[in-house]
């Protein structure tokens, strides 16, 4: 019987489900000591990583506003906190004024959305190449800067690596392995969601999804300066625990990089939205859809926007 047949595939996967180990915490590992991890595919946090690197102290709210106010810049709508994702319509980006975003976040106002930008190339000089993934073929940067109890979606990335930084503030990562995969409700592969799960770690409704009793996540929180490496495939839900700034690096090596870069020719030939490039990647790169308007005193600024999309935390 089918529905005999979905309990005991359900019971064989409980029996071989193991929680995956505590996140080492090391401290400018070699090369050599971070491939072990990303051949395991074992998340790592990296300590040190970026002590000396500029932008611990030029990434501050008001330098970012003498920089880059006038910039026109990506962000995730979201309520009560909470980046907003539907299974018709994927996650949508919008855009503001890089300074009037800085000035509700200065004014402890909830700005209702999570700047997510497309990386700023004036900011290399203070964040250079990370030298795990220098080589990489595929690699692509994202800008984050959020309000106290901002809180993305539980979500993954497909073929490709992940490495956060925090260098303002501190964000709490929950992650789940792979193999936990079967408990999270993820949205069906037809929806605008796939990567996503209906599941809420910080919030569990187990009337809704009594599964995922059966698994528990991994808590790390990021300090300024702090590095988490995410191998591809793991689930993470990301919480801002202050005014949060950071950037990632999206990368993918050997046969994934060439599943990206099929998905990314495919997505131009076929001018593809948001949510088809995330159905494999959770990375989209078009540009946002529509400005938004911020609730400052004065009217935020509406000009159209040319960040590369793209969620992580």
């Amino acid at each position: 019987m089918p529905g005999r047949d979905l309990f005991d595939g359900l019971l064989r996967a409980v029996r071989r489900y193991r929680p995956p180990p505590p996140i080492p915490r090391l401290v400018r590992p070699s090369i050599e000591r971070f491939e072990a991890f990303h051949q395991a595919s074992l998340p790592l946090r990296l300590d040190g990583l970026v002590d000396d690197w500029p932008g611990l102290t030029n990434w501050s709210l008001p330098r970012l506003r003498a920089r880059f106010a006038d910039r026109t810049v990506s962000v995730i709508p979201t309520k009560q906190g909470r980046t907003k994702g539907d299974a018709r319509t994927g996650v949508l980006h919008e855009s503001v004024r890089f300074g009037d975003y800085i000035d509700l976040l200065e004014r402890g106002v909830e700005p209702e959305a999570y700047l997510a930008a497309g990386w700023l190339p004036e900011l290399d000089d203070d964040a250079p190449p990370l030298e795990y993934c220098r080589g990489a073929p595929w690699q692509i940067s994202r800008f984050w800067l959020g309000a106290p109890q901002t809180s993305t979606l539980l979500h993954r990335e497909m073929f490709v690596e992940n490495f956060f930084v925090q260098l303002g503030g501190r964000k709490r990562f929950y992650l789940y392995s792979p193999a936990a995969t079967p408990w999270l409700y993820s949205y069906p592969l037809r929806s605008a969601l796939p990567n996503y799960s209906r599941f809420d770690p910080e919030q569990p409704d187990y009337e809704r999804f009594p599964l995922s009793r059966a698994v528990q996540p991994l808590e790390v929180i990021l300090q300024p300066g702090d590095a988490l490496y995410l191998p591809s495939r793991w689930w993470h839900q990301v919480r801002s625990l202050d005014v949060s700034i950071s950037f990632n690096v999206w990368w993918a090596a050997g046969i994934h990089a060439v599943v990206v870069r099929a998905v990314e020719f495919a997505r131009r030939v076929r001018r593809l939205g948001d949510d088809t490039y995330g159905h494999v990647m959770t990375t989209p790169s078009a540009p946002p859809t529509a400005p938004v308007r911020l609730d400052t005193q004065a009217p935020a600024g509406r000009c159209a926007a040319s960040e590369d999309g793209g969620f992580s935390g």
